[in-house]
């Protein structure tokens, strides 16, 4: 089994290592001329098979083009057209190319195509003259495209001399090779995809380092004792601290369950509707919302208070020993609620209500009432100073009547109407809409 990457490189810097470092660099470098070799060669081999498929294309298409240019040679000594030849004279952009070229070579052009009609490539002579008529011939890009007939692994391309395609057939491939049909008027470019190489031969390093890295690894266990034995001995040192770690693990994580669970109680007394406090199972408060803090003297509260310094502060009476208010100076009252792990709940009880409350609430939710559909229509039409002043009534009145859920969210409308370009303030009413309808429960009434 050959050895992992630690023990090899620690081998490779080993200080009796000179002969095997010489080994390692005489490895890599017969590995990188047989790959580079053996690169070169699947390339010379493709280069041979695109010169092949090019010349037997090039040996077709010269066939091919005899004849045609037989006619058109025939057409232009009789000086008049003959069967498919035409006489006519070239587009200007055609005659443009033709700079330089000696009157009566062979030339080809690809036509455009139009009306759905198979491309074609247009065959002339050179005229002697520019303007002059010069016969042509039209022959299809099919005809010529037939006559490639690439080998698997090739492509082929009949081009000009100028460069532009006619013709093409394959999948093009790294190497390439060129053959004239017409020497600067036609020619047949071919390319093939060299094949990869072996995959045997590209680990043969990996193999190689391998086994010597194991040979070598091998010679220091039997002539380095005390390097082994202190691997050993820090192998042990390493288990100890991972079981250290492991320890420290569990201790973690036993710390985080128990400030979850401390969270859990935080969260569910905080959600607590009214003034509570939480009393863990050995008598200690252990949580508390802000309404219970309220009720007491400042900093009268502190976490692991005991609960008779606690209830000093507080009225735990039933409910039928009292008047059913609390007065100037009385205790808030409480009541106790047994938790199923032990601890208790102190819960606030509320005072009795005061006479006429309910007909002042009534009028507080005939107000709101009259209030809320001037918001809606100072939001609707963008006026934000009026519904400023509504919303801002409208808080006012649900801060006097204890309506908690209600009264950030009119805070809310209030800075998105005074905000520059009233940014947000759709979405604030729609938040209003939400909580309006429990505010009018929580006043006595049904929604509206």
């Amino acid at each position: 089994m050959a050895p992992s990457g630690r023990a090899l490189i620690h081998s490779l810097l080993h200080r009796s290592s000179i002969a095997f470092m010489l080994l390692v660099t005489t490895l890599l470098v017969a590995s990188w001329l047989l790959i580079e070799d053996g690169t070169h060669g699947l390339r010379q081999a493709a280069l041979a098979q695109a010169t092949q498929a090019s010349a037997r294309a090039a040996l077709a298409v010269k066939d091919e083009l005899q004849p045609a240019e037989a006619r058109l040679m025939q057409a232009q000594r009789e000086g008049r057209p003959g069967p498919g030849v035409a006489m006519a004279v070239l587009p200007p952009d055609v005659t443009a190319t033709l700079s330089g070229a000696e009157a009566g070579q062979l030339r080809f052009w690809p036509l455009p195509r139009g009306g759905g009609a198979p491309p074609e490539v247009l065959a002339f002579l050179v005229p002697a003259q520019p303007g002059a008529a010069t016969p042509m011939l039209r022959i299809p890009v099919a005809t010529l495209e037939s006559l490639l007939a690439p080998p698997p692994g090739t492509a082929l391309r009949l081009v000009t001399g100028l460069g532009t395609e006619l013709a093409a057939a394959g999948t093009p491939g790294d190497v390439t090779a060129s053959l004239w049909v017409r020497e600067g008027a036609l020619r047949v470019d071919a390319s093939a995809t060299p094949a990869r190489m072996s995959l045997a031969v590209l680990l043969i390093p990996f193999f190689g380092l391998g086994t010597l890295g194991f040979i070598f690894r091998r010679h220091l266990q039997r002539t380095d004792r005390v390097e082994l034995k202190l691997t050993a001995l820090r192998g042990s040192l390493a288990r100890h601290a991972a079981q250290l770690s492991v320890n420290e693990a569990r201790m973690r994580l036993s710390q985080n369950e128990r400030l979850a669970a401390e969270r859990r109680q935080q969260s569910l007394v905080e959600a607590w509707p009214v003034p509570v406090a939480l009393l863990d199972p050995e008598g200690k408060l252990s949580a508390w919302n802000e309404s219970f803090e309220a009720l007491l003297p400042p900093e009268t509260l502190r976490r692991d208070l005991p609960s008779g310094m606690l209830t000093r502060h507080l009225d735990i009476r039933a409910p039928g020993k009292d008047n059913g208010r609390r007065g100037p100076g009385n205790r808030p009252r409480v009541r106790s609620i047994s938790m199923a792990d032990g601890s208790r709940l102190l819960e606030a009880l509320p005072d009795a209500p005061a006479k006429g409350l309910d007909e002042a609430r009534l009028l507080c939710r005939e107000e709101m009432l009259a209030l809320a559909p001037q918001l809606r229509e100072a939001v609707r039409l963008g006026d934000g100073a009026a519904a400023r002043r509504q919303a801002h009534a409208m808080r006012g009145l649900a801060a006097n009547f204890g309506l908690s859920a209600l009264v950030p969210v009119l805070q809310a409308l209030e800075t998105a109407a005074a905000a520059p370009q009233m940014a947000g303030l759709d979405s604030a009413l729609a938040a209003f809409e939400g909580e309006f309808d429990a505010a009018l429960r929580q006043l006595g009434s049904a929604t509206a």
